[in-house]
């Protein structure tokens, strides 16, 4: 569930083919994939019965995007705009996937896409939702390792973060709790201008994703 916002017809758009916005326009598509895959399982849904959780799935749901507070959305992406905001089943789990940017507005353009995964346990019993959530992560940490991830042991076992653009200035997070899996990215400009510094943007991901961690 990657990546974020669109910098097409907004003040400024001179200069939005620099190499600090591209990754804004570039991640465009990416959320349109994840709202049609989220879509997509709510009309698959109303077919099929509904995505539940097994007793022994300690979330039975993802949480929804207010369960991050809009203050701190805010301190991290000025004037922030609720882009995405999509909540349905997936196979064996239930997701939620949500986008602020400040693109577009007076403030250093930014974005932050914070995505939830409840993994269930399947049908047959034999794969929990807390191991099919480990799995997932066991499957992110090669994506991870070619962009120079390192471990965050206070988020846990399994725990990443790494640069989420190749220009260094996002930078992704994930980490698990239970079955419930959590993916956090974040960049932008920094509020002097430029490409904001790496160690910055991880710095805040890994704080919403603790936010995020201490709230669940």
């Amino acid at each position: 569930m990657n990546r974020i916002g669109s910098a097409s017809g907004i003040p400024g758009a001179d200069r939005a083919g620099s190499p600090r916005r591209v990754w804004i326009a570039a991640a465009a598509g990416a959320v349109l994939l994840v709202a049609a895959g989220v879509t997509a399982g709510l009309l698959w849904g109303r077919g099929a019965p509904a995505v539940r959780a097994d007793e022994a799935d300690t979330y039975a749901a993802a949480p929804a995007c207010s369960a991050l507070p809009r203050e701190d959305v805010r301190e991290l992406v000025p004037e922030a705009a609720l882009e995405t905001s999509e909540h349905g089943p997936v196979d064996d789990a239930d997701s939620s996937t949500c986008v602020w940017t400040s693109v577009g507005t007076d403030g250093p353009p930014r974005s932050l896409h914070v995505d939830f995964t409840a993994h269930f346990t399947d049908k047959a019993g034999d794969v929990s939702g807390a191991r099919a959530a480990d799995r997932r992560l066991e499957q992110l940490a090669p994506i991870g390792g070619l962009e120079g991830a390192a471990p965050l042991p206070e988020l846990g076992e399994g725990a990443l973060a790494w640069p989420g653009t190749s220009d260094g200035t996002s930078a992704e997070v994930v980490f698990r709790r239970d079955n419930m899996l959590i993916q956090v990215f974040y960049g932008g400009d920094a509020d002097g201008g430029g490409g904001m510094d790496y160690d910055e943007a991880r710095g805040s991901a890994v704080g919403v994703a603790e936010q995020v961690a201490a709230s669940l």
